[in-house]
């Protein structure tokens, strides 16, 4: 009998994984004492054996199989079952206030529905899986007590200790003994080995409907013994990571709840009483949530037990981000306590990798973000987001794109800002930084390679996994995908105390941004540039910011304070002796006088800037002045020289392969053909440009070209087309900000409504267009007061 007890307390020590200096070390039992008592050669003291029992874990059941083993009281044989049997009903009972999760139950429901069919498989619904607090347990319970009735034989439930706070996964083995009890088996019936056990579960649930939950398991390797045989029985898995590699499996991820299903939650907990009048309070409640359901269950019980507080203080006190992770626990309930169980459960280099990309500050992490972030090769990389979204602490909202739930993200920073040295965040994040800018100027040099030399050259970074694009079409999907990290990025540098990144960024962007970004976006990332250039003491670096602040305040109609700022450029670039720069901005004063109607100012400084590109040579900056002289000349009624200039910008574009520039070129061709009455032919022209920008995602030259073509309709008498375009026009340009295009969208809306035989809707569009053209002081006013006085008439 003592050789029993010793293979009985090694096939336990086993089960758990250790070793015999594990077990001591937990149990205060010498490594020696636990060799001698697995040999089987002295009896064990029964308070050793009590003490082994609770190191290890063991159950009632196995404990007292541990004792009766120690006394040498004989077991009977394996299979041994009682006459009497009662159907186990082991659910646990179902959360009265359970919320939402319709579209998931019906699923649930369905696949349940195919069970029990003559060729069926027992059906394994494993990835009720989500990230912790998410409501998987909740979700399997409540659709096990629907489902309890189609499975008379019994419904079992066994919590596999997966992510339980301060305790081990349950082995394999003792989930099965789990099981097997359920199922009837004695206790001395049970077989000492997990195979043993496996085959005996699958004989005993064969030909039976058994519904088994499974929750809070660790992994496949867990779960895969406990599936039963028969095809009359269905398994439902939780667990906080996905599993693929259980086989036959049918998912069903689990998110966050919707808005709407999370403040009725937070509504029924609390109680319907305690929000009332207070919608916009409950919506921030729930969006500080993050529409968790452990997180809202948390703050509105904190809510119910606390009479004198109204949601308002409620909120006061989670809206502080350093306190929020506090906030949302309650006695045994906590999100930070969950989210520290699936952050253990990683490797040591999937928990640096997990805080280090809660520095990114933008809306997610790419493979190369992290390669740089953590200095780490790209594949490596790669696994890294991989393991953590495995493990639901990453959400994969698009292809190798992975982002927080903003509760993690949190977590992640108080993690990062509790283990990490110092220099370790900096350091990662200026890795991060360099990536992005040298990968914008690589894109940038590809998609106006004339330029390159106007914008900063960061060196290649070392290591990581630098970015390298094929071809243009590469370059602007990146700009487009990277958009909003970029700008992110961008203003998180002066926050973060890295002036050389937040003036070196929108330098480096400068033409992406000034054709995808609303002008009063703009402007918070230009006068955060000029404040960093002014901080580093870089004279050419402030010339640069200054003329692109100021072509920023000309898009939003600001032309005195354009002026101002260009003019402060021009000085810069004189006084360092800078020729090239100087034609730049003098091509830009040539733009904005001409706007302002200073004809005969602008035509001579665009002909000075157009001058010094030729000497030098600069191309970059003799397209720019030729494109700005053309519509000067045609202002000023010198046509016939206006269109030698438009078609050379035409022919200097195409040449250079540079659709944006030909695009403008073509609509500034097209205006000076309307100048000579032949609107079919500047028609032709628009309808290309439009196509360009259409390309080229420019929403702001598509609200130009669709401007123009409405012109150009109402001049051939075709109102009704021509409000279509205007229409689609005014849809884009809110976007812009630019205003003084506003301002000519609505006169050409008077006309086309006043065309139709709509005059109220005339006169509103002609008293827009003369408030917008008076309140920026453009010539263009008079003739918008014009048009109103004739619709009053």
């Amino acid at each position: 009998m003592l050789g029993d007890f010793g293979t009985l307390l090694r096939q336990y020590r086993y089960a758990t994984g250790w070793t015999q200096e594990e077990l001591a070390e937990r149990s205060g039992i010498s490594a020696h004492a636990i060799s001698v008592l697995e040999s089987g050669r002295r009896r064990p003291r029964l308070s050793s054996v009590a003490r082994l029992a609770t190191a290890l874990g063991l159950e009632a059941a196995d404990r007292d199989r541990l004792l009766s083993a120690a006394r040498g009281e004989p077991e009977p044989p394996p299979g041994a079952e009682p006459v009497d049997q009662v159907v186990p009903r082991l659910l646990p009972y179902a959360v009265p206030d359970f919320t939402g999760r319709r579209e998931e139950v019906d699923r649930l429901l369905a696949l349940a529905a195919g069970t029990g069919g003559a060729r069926a498989r027992p059906l394994v619904i494993s990835a009720i899986d989500g990230m912790a607090g998410v409501g998987k347990t909740a979700l399997a319970v409540h659709v096990a007590h629907a489902l309890a009735g189609r499975f008379p034989d019994g419904q079992l439930f066994v919590d596999l200790r997966g992510f339980t706070p301060g305790q081990r996964p349950l082995a394999p083995g003792a989930a099965l003994a789990s099981l097997l009890r359920a199922a009837g088996v004695s206790e001395s019936a049970l077989p000492p080995h997990t195979e043993e056990r496996a085959r005996l579960w699958r004989s005993r649930a064969a030909g039976r409907r058994y519904l088994v939950v499974l929750d809070n398991a660790v992994d496949a390797e867990q779960v895969r013994p406990l599936i039963p045989g028969g095809p009359r029985c269905l398994v439902l898995v939780t667990s906080r990571r996905r599993m693929p590699a259980l086989d036959g499996a049918v998912g069903v991820p689990l998110d966050v709840l919707s808005h709407d299903e999370a403040v009725e939650l937070f509504a029924r907990v609390a109680g319907p009483e305690r929000v009332a009048g207070h919608a916009a309070t409950v919506d921030e409640i729930v969006a500080q949530c993050g529409r968790l359901p452990l997180a809202l269950r948390i703050a509105a019980a904190r809510l119910a037990h606390h009479p004198a507080w109204t949601p308002v203080e409620l909120l006061q006190r989670i809206r502080r981000p350093q306190r929020l992770l506090t906030e949302l626990s309650n006695q045994d309930q906590s999100v930070a306590a969950a989210f520290v169980e699936s952050y253990h459960s990683l490797t040591a280099a999937q928990r640096r990798a997990f805080r280090l990309a809660a520095l990114h500050p933008g809306e997610d992490v790419t493979p190369h973000a992290l390669a740089a972030l953590a200095d780490a090769p790209l594949d490596e990389a790669e696994e890294l987001l991989e393991a953590l979204h495995q493990h639901h602490l990453l959400i994969e909202h698009r292809a190798f794109r992975y982002t927080f739930h903003d509760l993690l993200r949190t977590f992640a920073g108080e993690l990062l800002a509790r283990d990490a040295p110092t220099p370790l965040p900096r350091a990662a994040l200026v890795r991060l930084f360099d990536h992005y800018r040298h990968t914008a100027a690589s894109a940038m040099d590809l998609l106006a390679p004339l330029e390159r030399h106007h914008r900063p050259q960061p060196p290649t970074p070392p290591g990581g996994a630098p970015l390298v694009f094929t071809d243009g079409a590469e370059a602007a999907d990146w700009l487009a995908l990277e958009h909003a990290n970029l700008l992110a990025l961008t203003r998180h540098a002066a926050d973060a105390e890295l002036p050389e990144y937040a003036a070196d960024l929108p330098a480096i962007l400068w033409r992406h941004l000034k054709r995808h970004l609303p002008a009063h976006e703009a402007l918070g990332l230009g006068v955060r540039a000029l404040r960093a250039t002014r901080r580093l003491g870089d004279p050419a670096g402030e010339a640069a910011a200054l003329r692109h602040l100021g072509l920023v305040h000309y898009q939003l109609g600001d032309f005195p304070q354009a002026l101002d700022l260009l003019h402060q450029a021009l000085e810069i670039r004189r006084r360092s002796g800078d020729r090239g720069g100087e034609a730049h901005v003098l091509a830009n004063l040539g733009l904005t006088l001409t706007r302002t109607g200073r004809l005969e100012e602008a035509l001579d400084h665009l002909r000075r800037a157009l001058s010094l590109s030729r000497e030098i040579p600069e191309p970059a900056v003799e397209t720019i002045a030729l494109t700005n002289l053309g519509p000067t000349l045609t202002r000023l009624g010198r046509l016939p020289e206006a269109l030698e200039l438009h078609r050379e910008a035409l022919e200097f574009h195409r040449r250079r392969g540079n659709r944006l520039g030909q695009a403008i070129a073509l609509n500034q061709l097209g205006e000076h053909q309307q100048r000579l009455q032949l609107h079919l032919e500047a028609l032709d022209l628009y309808q290309e440009a439009l196509e360009l920008h259409r390309d080229l995602g420019d929403t702001f030259g598509q609200a130009e070209s669709h401007t123009l073509l409405g012109d150009a309709l109402l001049a051939l008498d075709a109102p009704a087309s021509a409000l279509g375009h205007y229409r689609a026009a005014i849809e884009y340009l809110p976007h812009t900000g630019e205003r003084y295009n506003l301002g000519r969208i609505h006169v050409g809306l008077a006309r086309t409504h006043q065309r139709l035989g709509e005059p109220d809707t005339a006169r509103r569009h002609a008293e827009q267009a003369v408030e917008i053209h008076t309140s920026l002081n453009v010539p263009e006013a008079e003739e918008a007061r014009a048009l109103l006085d004739s619709l009053a008439e």
